[in-house]
């Protein structure tokens, strides 16, 4: 997993997708990370669009770390702290403008006028499966939480995260705090064309051999390579 820098760097992941480039002046350009293959790309923005078929009554939160070289070590340990925010479309774009110029790498307090949907903190000790590391929080009441007025095609999710890692094999503790991007749709994957209401959002974590670490909002593959 890379990170790609852009005049904007809004969160850290492996894929970068430009903004429209016609409704962000060069100036103002941003960059966010697209999640589970869902994004607007360079879709020309049409603002306050109502689309309110594309919010999902409910949404689940799936935090999993898909890679890690001290899973069977019982020593090694995980602690995640999360926040799944909505922003408001126009209070997105509020932001974007205010933020300076250069690289930014803004905390969900500067979205002004964002909606809580979900938090929480976890440590988990046993690491040795796949299922040890995921962390799943299900049913969280999304679409009705939102005013009709905001389920508009460019309000976006946003997820606040922290992590702290132990890994007993690389003798290596890793801390990260960031923030992901994503639409409240994904593409139909039977049409990709069309547009659904997105049922998860995924925070995926990797360790790499030599400590760094890798994160996304993909959703993970399922291969459990460090429990075999």
């Amino acid at each position: 997993m890379t990170v790609i820098p852009t005049i904007f760097l809004l969160m850290w992941s492996v894929i970068v997708v430009p903004f429209v480039r016609s409704t962000i002046p060069a100036s103002s350009r941003a960059a966010v990370e697209s999640s589970q293959g869902g994004s607007t790309g360079n879709k020309t923005r049409q603002p306050n669009l109502h689309v309110p078929n594309l919010y999902a009554d409910k949404i689940d939160f799936i935090a999993t770390i898909v890679d890690l070289p001290g899973a069977k070590k019982k020593e090694s340990y995980w602690e995640l702290s999360y926040q799944l925010f909505f922003v408001p479309e126009e209070k997105y774009y509020e932001t974007i403008y205010r933020l300076p110029k250069g690289g930014s790498n803004p905390e969900p307090e500067e979205f002004a006028g964002r909606i809580l949907l979900a938090e929480g903190r976890q440590k988990r000790t046993r690491l040795e499966t796949l299922d040890d590391r995921t962390i799943t929080l299900t049913g969280v009441s999304f679409k009705h939480k939102i005013p009709d007025s905001q389920r508009t095609k460019f309000g976006y999710l946003l997820t606040g995260y922290s992590v702290k890692i132990f890994d007993a094999e690389l003798n290596k503790t890793i801390y990260y705090s960031g923030i992901f991007l994503t639409e409240p749709y994904e593409p139909n994957v039977n049409d990709e064309k069309q547009d659904i209401a997105r049922n998860a959002v995924y925070l995926t974590f990797r360790v790499l051999p030599n400590g760094t670490l890798g994160r996304s909002q993909l959703r993970p593959k399922i291969r459990d390579t460090n429990s075999k």
